[in-house]
């Protein structure tokens, strides 16, 4: 029987175990933390976006950096076969605007649930609070050799607990001596090859784990307190795939001398342009947060990545906040002049502008406050008052274009997603396989793939899962 085993129980490391163990192969699933799914549990604020159902033509615009790259995987799973597949193993999922889709309990946990469950009936063998630190190939100098898992006879085979879950995985393990080297002449190929993963279990105590085919999924750099903490790019990088320069992104952008005022407000059918040296890369509409971090929500990850990539390279960068998208500048200063003319009986605005820091207004502050009630939340007023002083816009224009100088941005405790990673041209794109490693695939985040927020990233994790255990679970030849 085939035997593969999978790196990380993330999304896209669960649907790779699974698929493998579908296509016949006897799969053990391997993950550091204590239980499975630690980084999807808190996706979507806890419910959790499956999928988005735009097909390719619209899906592809998010994805980044080159999306032809993923297009094979999106072909072979879509997100009609995502939210079939769910259905299928009993998760109901809700269709929601632009068309997201989330579980109908509206609970990540639910999903988690089940894929373990999934799995368990696959006979998928989970070992978590399991740490892998090093691939053992063909080519590692030494003079111990250990089995040849394609030629197992059972003489190694050892019980590998899981501590925290009690769930026991009967594997083929080898211990391992810290201080041997290993060697073995593999003629079958000139590709390096993987004979063992070495792991450590919460003891301390270190072996290693044979298989046939190795698939690695271990996400990202992004919320490290689930696990994410970047440990298989190293993995890769040993075997000498090339890593991508990592940046978080779907972060906070931090407005330069950010008003704290504005922590807390949440604005809605609002609009965003980004800026990077005075050039207008994109433009948001929808919902946007101001945090402790900065400038976050919806549309401002959406034009998070570009932002970052601009202020790595040094580049000036500004966000300009549309209160009143739906309306044009003409339509708004009407409804201005027209509320003013009703207060003061008829005649000009009251506000004839600003010059320095003095506001020339026929009228208290706190009249013009009362005014921008009908346009603002309350909590926005003040912040907006200091920034008509400061620009000397008319409030129209500065509700129209609201300039946010960008001075940093969100670390990885709090971004979304990690860009960069493994690269893709060495990977097959229609298998998931590594074009330097003969019996190695990747799965998931820790491609050098990633996409707008909006269900389009787990769609990448579920798609490179599924195509990865695809080839993981049957005998493929080396690629060539």
């Amino acid at each position: 029987m085939r035997e593969v085993i999978v790196i990380g129980a993330g999304p896209a490391g669960m649907l790779a175990a699974g698929t493998a163990a579908e296509k016949g192969a006897k799969v053990i699933l391997l993950e550091k933390m204590e239980k499975p799914g630690r980084k999807l549990a808190i996706t979507g604020k806890g419910r959790c976006n499956i999928t988005n159902l735009k097909d390719w033509e619209y899906f592809s615009h998010h994805v980044h950096p080159v999306n032809r790259y993923f297009k094979p995987a999106f072909y072979h799973f879509t997100s009609e076969d995502t939210v079939k597949f769910f259905n299928d193993i009993g998760l109901p999922t809700v269709l929601e605007r632009g068309t997201r889709v989330y579980p109908a309990s509206q609970r990540s946990f639910d999903v988690i649930d089940a894929l373990k469950s999934w799995l368990e009936r696959l006979g998928v063998h989970m070992i978590c609070s399991c740490q892998v630190l090093e691939f053992v190939t063909a080519q590692t100098p030494g003079a111990k050799a250990i089995n040849d898992p394609g030629q197992s006879n059972g003489s190694h085979s050892a019980d590998y607990p899981d501590q925290s879950s009690g769930i026991n995985a009967s594997a083929q393990i080898t211990r391992a001596n810290a201080s041997a080297n290993i060697h073995i002449n593999d003629e079958r190929t000139n590709f390096l090859r993987i004979r063992a993963v070495k792991v450590r279990n919460p003891r301390g105590e270190e072996r290693l784990l044979t298989a046939n085919h190795f698939i690695l999924a271990t996400g990202g750099k992004t919320y490290p307190g689930t696990g994410s903490t970047g440990d298989g790019y190293a993995l890769a990088s040993a075997l000498g795939h090339t890593i991508e320069p990592l940046f978080p992104t779907l972060t906070a952008l931090m407005p330069v001398d950010y008003d704290k005022r504005l922590e807390g407000v949440q604005l809605r059918n609002v609009g965003i342009e980004l800026y990077t040296e005075e050039v207008l890369r994109r433009s948001e509409e929808g919902e946007l947060y101001f945090t402790n971090l900065g400038i976050e929500g919806p549309i401002g990850f959406r034009v998070s990545r570009q932002a970052v990539v601009a202020l790595n390279k040094g580049q000036r960068v500004s966000l300009h906040l549309n209160l009143k998208p739906a309306l044009t500048r003409e339509q708004l200063m009407a409804r201005w002049e027209r509320e003013e003319a009703k207060r003061i009986g008829g005649g000009r605005s009251n506000i004839a502008g600003v010059k320095g820091e003095q506001m020339q207004i026929k009228g208290s502050a706190d009249d013009l406050s009362r005014r921008l009630k009908a346009y603002m939340p309350v909590a926005l007023i003040d912040p907006f008052v200091s920034y008509l002083v400061q620009s000397g816009l008319h409030p129209v224009d500065a509700m129209l274009k609201w300039e946010f100088p960008i001075a940093s941005y969100g670390d990885w405790a709090r971004a979304v997603v990690t860009a960069g990673g493994i690269s893709m041209k060495e990977v097959d794109v229609h298998t998931m396989r590594s074009k330097l490693v003969e019996n190695l695939s990747f799965a998931g985040e820790i491609l050098d793939l990633d996409a707008d927020s909006g269900g389009y990233n787990l769609q990448i994790a579920f798609a490179t899962g599924r195509l990865a255990g695809a080839g993981g679970g049957t005998s493929i030849p080396a690629l060539t």
